[in-house]
């Protein structure tokens, strides 16, 4: 075997969550984390269901962002599922009691264990909380083991303080740009951000972290499909995806839904995406 074998576990784990398609490698993720991020807010009760969820992003063939006690119960049921596991969370109570920072309920070690279809690693980290520098060091630990084990590290970058929170600056494209360049910084392979307030914002973002995937959060449910794929669009021509849960999850047709949004990765408009969602249901279970 030669030394210059470029089929390395980080490289094969980097290519099962990427799109092909004329305009660049792009990745989608569907992500399964409300039940501990967002008060287990299920618009569409099936969605409460992680084998609902699970079956979702496997027909679609997306790579799906969890945590590890929904993957050791369902993972028997999707054993070839891409899977990135998120390492920390937080819950959404009694927020100014307390600054933003998630607790850590698996390490890199134990992922790699668990879990033979892991893709990557999550974590998030809250820039400008009183808790930064713990985080910090918590996340440099995280990136070092990573690198052992040649698993990529996606980070949640968000500016966030609390006490008052204000969650109107957190969008703000300076705040940002700021966060994707603390996860270029900090050596990731991936950042997830906010929706930096317009184009000219996903440009900036994309001019400080050169060599690093950037995406984009999906955010709430949009108000139609074709807003949500005219916003992913815009996106995909200047960063290089999306994290989406609630506008997939929570779809009336959402593998429908999920499949038009790899379409738009792949490089087609936002027409033949609404061609794919508005055909037939394609049903879940």
């Amino acid at each position: 075997m030669s030394v210059n074998n470029p089929y390395t576990a980080f490289q094969i784990r980097i290519e099962k969550m990427l799109i092909h398609g004329s305009i660049g490698d792009k990745a989608l993720f569907l992500a399964n984390d409300h039940g501990l991020e967002h008060r287990a807010d299920f618009t569409i009760p099936e969605s409460s269901n992680p084998h609902y969820v699970m079956s979702i992003a496997e027909k679609a063939g997306i790579p799906l962002v969890l945590h590890k006690g929904t993957y050791i119960r369902y993972a028997h049921l999707h054993p070839d599922l891409p899977m990135v596991l998120k390492l920390n969370g937080k819950t959404e109570l009694f927020y100014n009691n307390r600054p933003p920072r998630g607790g850590l309920d698996c390490s890199v070690e134990e992922a790699v264990a668990i879990c033979p279809s892991l893709v990557g690693v999550g974590y998030s980290l809250y820039t400008g909380g009183q808790d930064e520098a713990e985080q910090m060091t918590e996340l440099a630990e995280i990136v070092r083991n990573a690198r052992k084990f040649q698993v990529p590290v996606i980070l949640w970058s968000y500016v966030r303080q609390h006490d008052p929170r204000k969650k109107e600056e957190e969008g703000k494209m300076e705040n940002v740009r700021y966060a994707a360049r603390v996860a270029f910084e900090m050596g990731v392979d991936m950042v997830k951000l906010y929706y930096p307030e317009n184009k000219e914002g996903l440009r900036k973002v994309k001019e400080y972290t050169p060599g690093i995937y950037c995406l984009i959060a999906g955010g709430a449910k949009m108000d139609t499909v074709e807003t949500a794929y005219q916003t992913a669009y815009d996106i995909v021509q200047d960063l290089e995806g999306m994290a989406i849960g609630r506008n997939i999850f929570q779809d009336p047709k959402p593998i429908n839904k999920a499949l038009g949004y790899k379409a738009i990765f792949e490089g087609k408009s936002v027409q033949e995406a609404l061609d794919i969602y508005n055909q037939e249901k394609i049903e879940v279970l």
